[in-house]
């Protein structure tokens, strides 16, 4: 037998019983957290024109889509992002709306993989966006909003990680760089290559912005690394930058969150995309990021509404595995057809039941046996019989 027919693509998988139970009780989770927050469900097509990320400039890679054509040759691809399509349905259909407007999505997104990566690429995401708000209030909005996602599917074990675009972007124009030599030196500071950052920062070693540039990968840790960002450059942007992550820090410890949140002004990916606060964020028991978020004040603009915005995404796949929340089965409930009204009244009302798909109460016991029920209740015209039922 041809193995593709049998077997799931690269990168994809099948959830059965325990693991789909837990997918969906994480994805509850969150969905209630950011619903008790005012943040209202919206759902976009799975598959977009590939012109919308084309007009938002989006960092996503050709290469990272999966494209085809529609019926009439239009070049589509499967949703490689939240994000943007959000921004084009608030930009072209809610201009009416009054802001700021809280949205929420619970959705897939599609990005192709290099074979063998062990990388998913099929993606749910739960996530929030806050458009029509600027200011360390709308960003603490926001903040908040994250850590209790998180706080829903791992408790008070999670970590938030806070960094700022401005920092790396006004440190970064200050030198006499292209736009290569800028993005390897992005790229060296995300992965913490010290020594490669050292090489490829050498030619700049006489401008100011070198030994903060070269700091940055191990300014990580709590507010006093912010302190020691400042001692390094006199660049006026890069320290209004530094002052604000200080307020928000502030802000965060004041409101119970200190020891969940740290400063990483390393945490310098999707530059293109963010224009202010940027944060990722982990939970205990999963080995990777599994929440990623900041401000992203131009994009809605591309989509003809300037409005500022912030917002993250968490990756459902991401999060550890563990015991669902299941449903015990406690009573078995057997009817003829003429009885199913008042059975299926009993199993709503008796947490715990269960209607047993059976057509005699010989079968039904037999099932009930062996789920581990501990009654076998029968509904006729003439009333409830509760049977105990013996393993």
């Amino acid at each position: 037998m041809n193995r593709y027919a049998i077997s799931t693509p690269e990168g994809t998988r099948d959830r059965l019983f325990e693991a789909a139970g837990l997918f969906r009780q994480n994805e509850r989770r969150i969905r209630a957290a950011l619903e008790a927050r005012g943040y209202e469900e919206v759902i976009t097509p799975s598959i977009e024109y590939y012109e919308v990320f084309q007009q938002a400039d989006s960092s996503i890679s050709q290469e990272s889509m999966y494209m085809m054509t529609d019926r009439n040759g239009r070049l589509v691809v499967m949703r490689p992002d939240n994000t943007v399509p959000i921004a084009r349905v608030v930009s072209t259909k809610l201009d009416e709306e009054a802001l700021p407007l809280r949205l929420s999505y619970m959705q897939k997104v599609h990005r192709a993989r290099h074979a063998n990566g062990g990388h998913s690429t099929e993606i749910m995401q739960g996530g929030a966006e806050l458009l029509g708000a600027a200011g360390q209030m709308a960003d603490l909005d926001i903040l908040t909003a994250a850590f209790e996602a998180l706080e829903a599917v791992g408790g008070k074990n999670f970590r938030i990680e806070l960094g700022h675009a401005g920092i790396y972007r006004a440190l970064i124009r200050s030198l006499d760089i292209d736009r290569e030599g800028a993005e390897t030196i992005r790229r060296l500071i995300e992965n913490k290559t010290y020594a490669a950052l050292s090489d490829a920062l050498e030619p700049f070693k006489d401008q100011e912005a070198y030994h903060a540039l070269l700091a940055m990968p191990t300014l990580f840790g709590g507010s006093e690394v912010l302190e020691e960002a400042k001692s390094l450059t006199s660049n006026q942007k890069v320290l209004k930058a530094v002052d604000y992550l200080k307020d928000l820090m502030d802000a965060i410890a004041a409101a119970g969150f200190a020891d969940n949140v740290m400063i990483d002004l390393g945490l310098v990916h999707g530059m293109d995309y963010y224009t202010g606060i940027m944060f990722c964020g982990y939970v205990g028991g999963a080995g990777s990021t599994v929440l990623q978020g900041g401000r992203y004040d131009h994009l809605c603009a591309k989509f003809g509404r300037d409005i500022p915005a912030a917002g993250f995404a968490v990756d459902i796949e991401a999060l550890p595995t563990g015991k669902p929340e299941s449903r015990a089965v406690d009573e078995l409930v057997f009817c003829k057809p003429e009885n199913l009204k008042d059975a299926l009244t009993y199993v709503h009302c008796a947490p715990g039941a269960e209607l047993a798909p059976c057509d005699t109460k010989e079968q039904a016991m037999a099932v009930a046996a062996k789920k581990g029920c501990g009654t076998l209740v029968v509904l006729t015209d003439g009333g409830i019989e509760k049977l105990e039922v013996k393993a």
